[in-house]
């Protein structure tokens, strides 16, 4: 898949580029961060918020961000609320 972080934060999807396979969004609220991993036929999602609802905010603008791909794999590091 390819990414183009540049900009990605300012136009709604709030993902920050840091290589070009590897990006994160900060959340509002408890400022927990998630992160997003892009390989050529997958992508994996680092925590996915601490709500169901910020889960699926975050699946849709990874979804953006992919050009209509979508998050493949899902590792939770921790229990959120945080």
């Amino acid at each position: 898949m390819n990414v183009t972080w540049e900009g990605s934060g300012r136009d709604g999807t709030g993902w920050e580029g840091l290589s070009p396979y590897a990006g994160r969004c900060r959340l509002p609220g408890w400022d927990c961060t998630a992160g997003l991993v892009v390989g050529e036929d997958a992508a994996l999602m680092i925590d996915a918020g601490s709500s169901v609802r910020e889960g699926a905010r975050l699946r849709t603008r990874a979804h953006g961000l992919l050009g209509g791909g979508r998050v493949t794999h899902l590792a939770l590091t921790h229990p959120h609320f945080d």
